[in-house]
């Protein structure tokens, strides 16, 4: 006997147990990503130079704590790079290497003093022909690092933006500080050009013959404490300076008609091992 309009209904239907159905999938929230998660995977991928896809994360990490160093000290770098990788003076070496400078700037805005931080916006600065910021870098350079090379800098820095008195101050106050260092025939050679500029050329005079005597002087002493002296990168900066100093005396006794002079000057030359 056939049985009609049979209705089957499931057990779990009647009991009106939930559990008997197929399993739900339930996912989880997505863990929000911190600060220190995105510098950590902006900072490997620079590491591992893909400078365009650490960009994006060291810019989130940096939008979520304006104050979080490290990517800010990335950046700087990753901008720097991605400039050198550029044309000199093209549009985008000039706008990496502006990026990269407000990134060391901001650097130092926030208490980074690292030489690394001075040398870059000192070195970014000459390349963009920026006089004022190198001028305001290697003060700050001097002030943290008051030491012989941070010094020459400045002279430098003070002779692009053609501030004369200051090159003379600097450079003097060099010159006295350190009377052995291996840049003193730089500071008496910025110093002697210097009072050309104003025209003091007696002073000028007087200072290159009192930096040919420290130059000789500082060669002396190196060659007697290292035999290999002569070779190193220290005598090669001196002797730069010395014949530099040698030629301006050279272009003053020509311009003073001093015949006895500029012939002893010219045997200076030939000895130093400058022929024109």
């Amino acid at each position: 006997m056939m049985l009609r309009g049979l209705v089957v209904v499931s057990v779990c239907a009647l009991l009106g147990l939930a559990s008997c159905g197929p399993a739900v999938e339930t996912t989880k929230p997505p863990v929000p990503l911190t600060k220190e998660a995105l510098f950590s995977e902006g900072h490997q991928r620079y590491v591992r130079m893909d400078l365009d896809g650490a960009q994006g994360y060291l810019e989130q990490a940096l939008t979520m704590d304006s104050l979080y160093i490290e990517p800010v000290r990335d950046l700087a770098a990753l901008h720097y790079d991605l400039g050198m990788r550029e044309p000199g003076g093209s549009s985008g070496w000039t706008m990496q290497l502006r990026s990269s400078a407000r990134y060391f700037a901001r650097l130092e805005a926030m208490g980074v003093h690292e030489t690394e931080v001075y040398e870059r916006l000192c070195e970014i600065a000459v390349m963009m022909n920026d006089s004022p910021s190198f001028v305001r870098y290697a003060k700050a350079y001097v002030v943290r690092y008051p030491y012989d090379r941070q010094y020459y800098n400045l002279g430098v820095a003070y002779v692009e933006a053609g501030d004369f008195q200051n090159v003379i101050k600097s450079q003097k106050e060099a010159a006295e500080k350190f009377k052995d260092s291996d840049y003193v025939g730089s500071f008496y050679r910025l110093l002697g050009r210097a009072y050309m500029n104003v025209d003091r050329d007696q002073t000028a005079e007087r200072t290159f013959g009192a930096g040919l005597q420290a130059v000789d002087a500082r060669i002396a002493a190196g060659k007697k404490g290292d035999k290999g002296y002569t070779t190193s990168a220290a005598y090669t900066r001196l002797m730069d300076d010395k014949v530099a100093m040698l030629l301006a005396l050279k272009a003053l006794h020509k311009t003073y008609g001093e015949a006895d002079k500029l012939k002893a000057v010219e045997k200076q030359l030939k000895e130093a091992g400058h022929n024109e």
